[in-house]
């Protein structure tokens, strides 16, 4: 009888040609089976082997060779650039105007329009230290520009570090104090991306201030630059290096300045509001040469200010190869120049206007160049702001949005109220920002329950126009907040070592120590809590997204997209909406 193989034919499909040798093969002498069936079922395993094999093949030699990995998706460059004091609305008021690869080239990628500061201090230093540590202040430890040190008994700033000195040309005239990242609690992104990468990836930070290139760099970029408006220089810190290196002392020695003599701010024609008229015009008290030390002040509150500060920036991508190494590496740059214009002129001014155009021209020529030096398709460019601003208390008042001008509460005021209630004595030790600092010592030697001071402190205040509410220390500590976005704001702006006694809170539209006609920050209120985050680059799906969005979500967003690990204290979530994961 016939022995069937039911299998063979289901894993191979019917193979004629093996069928028509088979009773060639049944009638041979010369097989080594007796049984010629037995003779196919070993052909048919061995077909099945081979079979197996090949497939095994393509999976794993093949397939990865035809699919590029996660890795070979990195980039050679990461640009992350901030403006300081840069609503979310400039991109959509000027956006007309915009021109081809400027903010257009940015807005082509991932927007998220619905991104925002959960904090209460929208400061520079925060800010920065929050887009990359992924991380309040709460953990971070930058409560903000400058605090009151306990210890030391005065104010210290962010960045400030007495251990080292400025690395900068000798005839620096500010002195030759130094900076740091040393007041940073927790690592950044640069610093994962310099520890996965066993230290090869290279990190620059540049900004005109010092803390928005400081914060930025992290513990261990290799660099961080900023400028002193006295010289037209950049500068950095013996942090960092012994001296500078040749190519930003070439830099400083051909006087960047320079190219602007004689030129004033003119309005471009496209500007709303301007239309080609003068902006400002240099126009010294007395006679110098130029760039003189009267040109460098007048120079610092221009829009130029942004084009140099770019030319520095490829400067270093050539100069430090950034882009040209075997791992990626990292390029901050703050452009600071629109805090200082921001600041005297507000954000509906056509100041701001011209200014916003002209950064547009300015990112179009870094970009065009960026493409030359490393190929726009080897880099991912992240964009946001430390934070935004309010209208200028004239508009404030003009259009019956709020008080406006909020005068700020002298300490002797305060200390003659306190001494009132609790005897004289000089109670506060200092007012910095929203904190209001008491003098503990005081309270110990007069046995005073500090909470007790506090709390009427706290009440004290909130009489006062203008001051929406105030927490104390003590709630903070104990976590005696009420359970609202406001006390979640103030709780994030909290770090117990540096921060006061009582934390204020103004009204909307009420502005500390800002002229009629200038503006401010530093608040809770969306005006300064809102900022722009855009994300350009192979990693990244293009849309505008409206979902709810952080910027303590950034850094870990490109801490995922790069496969390192998120910063040390990162609170922030990745915006995987918008990421192309493998």
């Amino acid at each position: 009888m016939r022995r069937i193989l039911p299998h063979s034919n289901l894993v191979f499909g019917r193979l004629p040609w093996l069928a028509g040798r088979r009773e060639k093969r049944v009638a041979t002498t010369h097989s080594l089976y007796k049984d010629p069936f037995q003779e196919v079922a070993l052909r048919n395993r061995l077909l099945l082997l081979v079979a197996v094999v090949f497939i095994l093949l393509v999976l794993f030699v093949i397939w990865p060779i035809g699919i590029p990995t996660e890795v070979a998706h990195r980039p050679k460059l990461v640009v992350v650039i901030i403006i300081d004091q840069f609503r979310p609305d400039y991109l959509v008021r000027f956006r007309p105007y915009f021109v081809k690869r400027g903010f257009n080239l940015l807005l082509g990628g991932a927007k998220f329009v619905n991104c925002r500061y959960d904090y209460a201090i929208t400061a520079t230093g925060p800010g920065h230290a929050t887009l990359f540590t992924g991380a309040y202040p709460d953990m971070h430890g930058i409560v903000g520009n400058d605090w009151f040190d306990r210890s030391l008994g005065r104010s210290v700033n962010c960045v400030e570090d007495r251990s080292t000195q400025l690395a900068a040309p000798a005839d620096e005239p500010d002195g030759r104090l130094g900076a740091s990242p040393k007041n940073l609690v927790g690592s950044t992104l640069g610093d994962e991306l310099r520890f996965a990468s066993d230290f090869q990836s290279r990190v620059i930070a540049i900004a005109l201030k010092d803390r928005a290139a400081i914060l930025p760099g992290g513990h261990t970029a290799n660099a961080a630059y900023w400028y002193k408006s006295k010289t037209g220089h950049f500068v950095s810190s013996t942090y960092y290096m012994p001296a500078l290196p040749p190519w930003v002392a070439k830099f400083n020695d051909q006087s960047p300045a320079k190219g602007y003599c004689g030129k004033a701010w003119q309005g471009l024609p496209e500007t709303p509001g301007v239309r080609g008229k003068t902006i400002r015009a240099f126009a010294p008290k007395s006679p110098e040469a130029c760039p003189g030390i009267q040109f460098l002040e007048w120079l610092a509150d221009t829009p130029f200010m942004t084009e140099i500060e770019l030319k520095f920036a490829l400067e270093a991508i050539k100069n430090e190869r950034l882009g040209q190494g075997p791992t990626t590496d990292l390029l901050t740059i703050s452009l600071s120049v629109n805090d200082f214009i921001g600041h005297k002129f507000g954000p509906y001014s056509p100041e701001v206007a011209d200014l916003t155009l002209r950064t547009d021209r300015y990112l179009a020529d870094f970009f065009n160049a960026l493409d030359r030096l490393v190929g726009l398709d080897n880099v991912w460019i992240a964009l946001s702001a430390d934070h935004g601003a309010s209208p200028t208390p004239r508009f404030i008042t003009e259009h019956h949005l709020g008080m406006g001008s909020f005068e700020k509460a002298s300490a002797g005021a305060i200390d003659k109220a306190l001494s009132n209630a609790f005897g004289r004595e000089k109670w506060i030790k200092s007012i910095q920002s929203n904190y209001i600092y008491l003098n503990e010592d005081a309270a110990k030697r007069r046995q005073m329950s500090l909470a007790r001071l506090e709390a009427v402190l706290a009440e004290r205040a909130m009489s006062l126009p203008g001051v929406r509410t105030a927490f104390t220390r003590t709630q903070l500590l104990t976590g005696m907040l009420p359970q609202s976005p406001l006390g979640r704001k103030v709780a994030n702006s909290f770090y117990a070592p540096r921060s006061g006694n009582v934390f204020l809170v103004l009204n909307p539209y009420a502005l500390a120590g800002a002229k009629e006609t200038e503006t401010s920050h530093g608040s809770p209120w969306n005006y300064d809590a809102q900022v722009p985050l855009l994300l350009w680059g192979s990693a990244f799906k293009p849309g505008e997204y409206a979902i709810p969005c952080q910027t303590i979500d950034l850094a870990p967003t490109l801490a995922v997209a790069l496969g390192v690990n998120q910063p040390s204290v990162a609170q922030g979530q990745p915006l995987t909406p918008a990421l192309r994961l493998p």
